[in-house]
């Protein structure tokens, strides 16, 4: 055998064009000017030659203009990521993505990406239509560059330093809008702004406004005597109140037994101080009534041609008889009386002030003697004098208490004619606290301005929260903007701050610590409107030192609306025992109050506001309330704790006289009308509903109340309880405005049916066509969940014309786990919408495959895929089929089942929302979400709230609980649920996910004893009254004789049931105000 020959040259072919492509992994807006792009190269063996960069082109989909299209050269093949800036705000842009080498460049991989929305541009052309005495109507366009969509407006209205603002949702060209409560007879400036979901706009150029003068206030009557047998001599006051001057005075004068008063009009005198007139003609013998007002001509009119009136005088009587004028008249007797009686009391009420001052120097001597190093334990609250506000009925006696059987009548006196009963309320408020002169001397010191998140947010000096002197500082206390507040039956209960700065986290930290504060409550989102609205003040992980305090996060708990913290913080200088040692501090973070306006609906609010306040122990100190500025939603947030106190121990509540107190302490709390208004809507949904949370252990006792029979003893209802509950649960009907969208011409026929049509704030929005109307549309509705806001899509089965919307949806929503409710049978008008094997459905942008199909715990899963057409990107998508559920189920205890096995294949398998398909997206999808939510509550606090979330539930989707037997399945299956769960944590802990200690108690109040457990072992036949969707057990009804509802309150068959099981006897009155809902 020859030796082998040499080994030959190497040889290198010729470079070609790339044949692989790019494929996206993420393309996403990272402002509203810049898209960011990531990407992974294609295999090394399809490149073909010397891998050279990638070439980037992005076009705008909707512009055809070549100027518009931006091209990025990235010279560099380890780049797999890059942020495209520069670009134009909200537009959509097809970007391009392609590797290059010597040869060329290779093919391309697009997607589509959007640009977020920017700021918008200033409105045009604010103009002043009308001005009156205290408003004005105003006129503006739309900006000439939206920026987004446009969602409302603000307008801005400034006096001298003090700027207010009110708020307008309208996307029109041109808008209208009336500006009232404002002051007479000042100069305002007045600005507007445009707002999207994400950004407020910029200003328009302001308009300079002189409202009108308007009507002086009372004059007063200081004398009215007799002057001849037929004449009186009539002596007034000028009013206190006057803008610009007093043009004319109307006398007004009656005989006692007569309806009509006679008008006279005087002229005033060069304005002066004392009137004078005499009444002529006058009868003997006879009583006369007189009151006067004063008017002021408008400026605005030439001629005189109108005046505004101001309000009447106190009235005053005299009767004349012979010779009266040579005998002092009783009345002025009376007078004088009143006088020396207004002296006295005054006098008394200065040396009780003075005394009740040198007990508070004592007292606070005392408690503040020692040194930093030695803290005591803050003062009791009894030592502090309690405020009478809940008898307050202001000047005019039109405010007051209210009584609970009432409250529904009075709200809708309120609301009447555009909420005008509101308005003048609020501004009763407004104006006795314009009143209030409290100083605030330490807020306006140099060093203490720049601690103050807003210039015209300070803290009055009365009632603000004194720090401990520091070490060496002995004379000295450091400032924090933050207010002692009042409670219900308990000085300083709360205490009102804003959201803290960079430069006050330290006195923030040690504010708690001094205050003993076990609760802090915080209602604001750390950036909202792209705005900066607070700082986070805690430490992102692990532990962070703010000056003295240390603090370590514990535990985090993220749920729908709201999140719970737990922190251990530690004072660093403290040496006595006693007031040393690692203490635990509770955050509740609400994080649902929309950027403008209040939340959609008070039961999450009212839900955050028990558990919030029922954490906190009776002996730690204040719950420290704030937002960004501590005055709007902290104030919101007070007032709803205290009238609940209110109404729980007097059955009335008095929310003008609280909120008149509390403005004494700080300034400007519940900011707004339309949180005034907030509070009231809320408050009703309080006493009509209840505490609706339920003790997982009582939920089998609350289930044998709900079937307790009630109405009339002639002929009780059975289920008296629960047909109540469904008729508050869906006593709201759409309107037209609510479901615009399902309506129009162009979507009508993508509905099954009109019963279930999704309402405008909870719609599932698909990716518009350019062009094409009503090409976002699709009848689905996002549904909150127990840990997401939009954890939910329930939607009906899709029509054959719907089919293509419905992969829209999935793709636009990254949604891959669907369950199928839904038998497919085209002969019933339910076709399959997934694609068979070998068969693609086909779209402009995406196809959808079909993968496998296997049989996994008794359920039928179909895999498939949708892929883009544009790239290699491709979105797995799960179906579960699960036809009939739940009216298939052999047994209630085996309803959860499904949503166990779901709930793990969905978690183990996506993030994304999970979509329910039923016929008509209704009961029974909407049954599923409901049963998966209270699953996941259960297990995490050992309560559960169904009451709830059946009323978002059907806010977001009216009819999908047609009747109460709806309502009564879901309370069954989560007793069942309870019953088999017993034996581990889910109905025997108090402890919600670890968060407790035990001495705070997490959940909120409940009249329940946690130690019952109810625990069925057999399953019974349903009955008559019971819902015929499947067997459920019975409970055995109450005997009404010496029953016992909740083992702690006497029920006699007349009382209202509460949502946490208690019953409450109402009122006088209050059966009939539930029988009208």
């Amino acid at each position: 055998m020859s030796k082998p020959s040499k080994g030959s040259y190497y040889m290198v072919t010729l470079m070609e064009l790339p044949e692989g492509k790019p494929i996206f992994t993420a393309a996403h807006n990272a402002s509203s000017n810049s898209l960011a792009l990531h990407w992974k190269p294609p295999p090394a063996s399809s490149i073909h030659g010397e891998f050279q960069g990638y070439k980037i082109m992005l076009k705008p989909r909707d512009i055809e203009d070549e100027r518009a299209i931006v091209r990025v050269t990235i010279k560099d093949k380890a780049v797999t990521s890059h942020v495209v800036k520069g670009l134009r705000t909200y537009t959509q842009y097809l970007v391009s993505l392609q590797l290059f080498n010597p040869v060329g460049d290779g093919p391309t991989s697009t997607v589509a990406v959007m640009t977020d929305e920017g700021v918008p541009g200033p409105p045009q052309n604010l103009t002043i239509i009308r001005i009156h005495d205290r408003g004005v109507e105003l006129q503006w366009f739309q900006p000439r560059e939206p920026n987004g969509e446009i969602r409302g407006y603000r307008i801005y209205y400034m006096l001298g330093n003090f700027t207010s603002v009110k708020t307008t949702y309208s996307n029109d060209n041109e808008i209208t809008f009336n500006l009232q409560s404002l002051e007479p007879d000042s100069k305002f400036k007045v600005w507007t702004k445009a707002f999207t979901q994400r950004h407020e706009g910029k200003s328009s150029s302001p308009v300079m406004i002189e409202t009108d003068v308007s009507g002086p206030s009372a004059p007063v009557i200081y004398n009215l005597t007799c002057q001849t047998d037929f004449t009186a001599l009539l002596q007034w006051y000028r009013p206190t109140k006057v803008y610009g001057k007093v043009d004319l005075y109307y006398i007004y004068i009656r005989l006692e037994d007569s309806f009509e008063f006679d008008e006279i009009v005087v002229n005033s005198v060069n304005n002066r101080l004392e009137h004078n007139f005499l009444l002529t003609n006058l009868s003997q013998d006879t009583v006369y009534e007189v009151k006067v007002r004063g008017a002021t001509y408008s400026r605005l009119f030439t001629n005189n041609d109108k005046s505004y009136k101001g309000p009447f005088s106190k009235s005053r009587k005299i009767m004349l008889f012979k010779d009266c004028h040579k005998q002092p008249y009783v009345e002025s007797r009376a007078l004088d009386f009143e006088i020396s009686a207004g002296i006295i009391i005054g006098v008394i009420g200065t040396f009780l002030g003075m005394f009740l001052l040198c007990l508070s120097i004592v007292v606070w001597r005392r408690f503040f003697k020692d040194s930093y190093y030695y803290l005591e334990d803050t003062p009791k609250a009894a030592l502090y004098p309690l405020y009478d506000w809940e008898n307050d009925r202001g000047n005019n006696g039109s405010y007051g208490p209210v009584d609970v059987h009432e409250f529904s009548k009075h709200i809708a006196d309120l609301h009447a004619d555009g909420d005008i009963g509101f308005t003048k309320e609020y501004e009763s408020i407004q104006a006795a606290s314009s009143t209030d002169q409290h100083s605030a001397e330490h807020s306006q010191l140099p060093d203490n301005k720049q601690k103050n998140r807003y210039l015209n947010i300070v803290a009055y000096d009365h009632s603000r929260v004194p720090l401990h002197p520091l070490p060496g500082q002995k004379k000295v206390q450091e400032y924090v903007n933050a207010n002692y507040i009042d409670g219900y039956n308990k000085p300083r209960a709360y205490i009102g701050t804003q959201g803290p700065l960079p430069s006050t986290f330290d006195t923030f930290w040690r504010m708690i610590w001094e205050q003993r504060v076990q609760i802090v409550v915080m209602i604001t989102n750390l950036v909202e409107r792209g705005r900066k609205k607070c700082d986070q003040y805690w430490p992102k992980e692990g532990t962070e030192i703010y000056g003295m305090i240390q603090v370590r996060v514990v535990h985090e708990e993220i749920l729908a609306t709201y999140t719970i913290r737990k922190f251990a913080i530690k004072h660093l200088k403290v040496k006595c025992k006693k007031a040393g040692g690692e203490r635990i501090v509770y955050q509740y973070h609400y994080t649902n109050w929309p950027d403008h306006g209040t939340p959609e609906h008070p039961l999450p609010v009212l839900s955050f506001v028990r558990k919030s306040a029922a954490a906190n122990p009776q002996t730690a100190g204040p719950i420290i309330v704030h937002c960004s500025a501590g005055v709007g939603r902290t104030g919101t947030y007070i007032v709803l704790d205290t009238m609940m106190q209110q109404i729980h121990q007097k059955g009335c509540l008095n929310i003008w006289g609280f909120l008149v107190h509390i403005r004494t302490q700080r300034n400007f709390l519940v900011q707004t009308e339309e949180q005034y208004i907030f509070i009231h809507d809320a408050l009703l949904e309080a006493i009509q509903s209840g505490d609706t949370n339920i003790p997982a252990a009582g939920l089998g006792r609350y289930i044998r109340m709900l079937q307790a029979p009630g109405g009339s003893p002639d002929k009780p209802q059975p289920w008296y309880l629960l047909s109540h509950q469904f008729k508050l649960v869906s006593h709201i009907t759409p309107r037209d405005f609510n479901v615009v969208s399902a309506v129009k011409p162009v979507n009508r026929d993508k509905n099954r049916t009109t019963d279930h049509l999704p309402m405008e704030n909870g719609r599932v929005h698909l990716t518009p066509k350019a062009g094409c109307e009503g090409s976002d549309y699709i009848n689905a509705t996002w549904l909150v969940g127990y840990q997401r806001l939009k954890e939910y899509i329930i939607t009906q089965h899709p029509l054959g014309h719907t089919a293509l919307d419905f992969w829209q949806m999935i793709w636009d929503h990254n949604a891959q786990t669907v369950v199928v409710l839904t038998h497919a049978d085209e002969n019933q008008g339910f076709p399959q919408f997934w694609p068979a094997q070998h068969i693609d459905l086909d779209s402009e942008n995406w196809k959808v495959r079909y993968l496998e199909e296997k049989l996994n715990a008794g359920l039928v899963t179909i895999d498939c895929a949708v892929q883009s057409l544009q790239d290699d990107y491709e979105l797995p998508v799960r179906l579960i089929h699960a036809p009939g559920w739940p009216h298939t189920l052999p047994a209630l205890s085996t309803a959860l089942s499904l949503v166990s096995l779901v709930e793990e294949a969905h978690t183990t398998y996506q993030t994304g929302p999970l979509i329910i398909i039923d016929r008509y997206g209704g009961t029974e999808a909407a049954t599923f979400c409901l049963l998966a939510t209270l699953k996941k509550q259960v297990d995490h606090e050992q309560h559960l709230d169904p009451y709830m979330y059946f009323k978002l539930y059907h806010n977001r989707r009216p009819s999908i609980w047609p009747n109460q037997d709806d309502l009564l399945f879901v309370y069954r299956a989560m007793e069942s649920y309870c019953a088999k769960e017993s034996t581990n944590s889910s109905c025997s802990s108090g402890d919600m996910a670890g968060f407790n200690e035990p001495n705070i108690s997490m959940p909120p109040i409940a009249t329940i004893p946690y130690h019952t457990t109810i625990c069925p072992t057999t399953e019974y036949m349903s009955t008559s009254s019971t819902p015929d969707i499947l067997a459920a057990p019975v409970a055995q009804q109450l005997t009404l004789a010496n029953s016992f509802a909740n083992g702690q309150i006497p029920y006699n068959g007349n009382g209202t049931l509460t949502g946490n099981g208690s019953v409450r006897i109402p009122p006088e009155g209050m059966e009939d105000a539930i029988h009208s809902i």
